[in-house]
């Protein structure tokens, strides 16, 4: 089907017919091929830049489906459709919006502010790496942590850790107003810390001492019956967005069939095999290969460890 366009007078032609006198059926596809076309062959306008970055801002952390495919639209319509720089700006940036997500929950993840514009780790990939490096294997596991502190350091990932508990957060604290109520400085943190644990257990006479004191100090501790780990698995596909657009972290290789593949790493859903020979979630994240030129934000292509014959990058 031919298409054409009069510059002088924007008349769209299509078959030889004039756009508005074409079948239903020609137009959509008209429609389709000139959108493909524009998406390949220029750049990003100031009011497409202007929406993709508002629609990420709304979008990242937000639990409904459209903005879930928000990640995808963007990467279709986008790609390629910047410079280089902008799109590691915009790697950049997205991560930015994530971090934040995961600094107003507890645990608390505490980014460092950099100006370089550049990802060292994402924070998505931080948080997974986290939960292996310290044996999260539950939600108690988890939520045992208050703050973590990532700092940049001259290694591999590029950051290191400071973890505090909620029980290192909560001595000290719990200490002092045991010495006030009992007006006892001799008083170890040993003590302090069992009469915590007797009120944290219904005993009364701590309740009837200590309530007014404790309740604020541990009101914002989490309760793991109410925690659960989507709000951080809906930044999962963020994450991706970000991997795809910042390309000096790709990576490239050799597959055993021959042909070069590039890829990024990412994370995706533990799964388990159960009896009835079906596959089913479990706890924690693992580790992946995903293909540049494969995801599309609704379904994961990932890369198996035996398929790599060579890595090049």
């Amino acid at each position: 089907m031919k298409i054409t366009i009069d510059t002088k007078t924007g008349e769209v032609k299509v078959g030889g017919k004039p756009f508005n006198e074409a079948s239903e059926a020609n137009k959509n596809l008209a429609e389709t091929y000139l959108r493909k076309a524009v998406r390949e062959n220029t750049m990003l306008s100031d009011y497409e830049i202007d929406s993709m970055w508002m629609s990420y801002r709304y979008c990242i952390g937000r639990h409904t489906i459209a903005s879930h495919m928000r990640a995808n639209d963007i990467w279709k319509h986008c790609r390629n459709r910047m410079t280089k720089e902008r799109q590691l700006f915009n790697a950049y940036d997205m991560n930015r919006e994530i971090e934040q997500r995961m600094a107003f929950t507890y645990p608390c993840f505490r980014f460092p502010l950099t100006n370089l514009n550049r990802i060292y780790t994402t924070a998505v990939d931080i948080v997974c790496e986290f939960m292996e490096d310290y044996n999260i294997q539950s939600k108690e596991d988890f939520l045992k942590y208050r703050d973590i502190d990532v700092i940049l350091a001259d290694n591999e990932r590029g950051y290191k850790l400071e973890t505090t508990t909620w029980e290192e957060w909560l001595r000290p604290q719990v200490l002092k107003i045991c010495q006030n109520i009992y007006d006892n400085n001799e008083l170890t943190e040993e003590e302090a810390w069992a009469m915590f644990e007797k009120w944290n257990e219904g005993d009364q006479e701590m309740i009837d001492t200590f309530d007014w004191k404790f309740k604020p100090l541990t009101k914002d501790i989490p309760n793991p019956e109410n925690f659960y780990f989507l709000d951080f698995e809906d930044l999962f596909v963020w994450n991706d967005l970000v991997h795809c657009f910042d390309h000096e972290h790709y990576h490239k290789s050799v597959l055993v069939d021959g042909t070069e593949c590039e890829w990024f790493w990412t994370w995706t859903e533990k799964s388990e095999k159960r009896d009835d020979g079906y596959y089913y979630k479990a706890f924690g994240y693992k580790k992946i290969r995903v293909p540049v030129d494969k995801w599309n934000g609704s379904y994961t292509t990932w890369i198996p460890d035996e398929v790599i014959e060579k890595d090049l990058y």
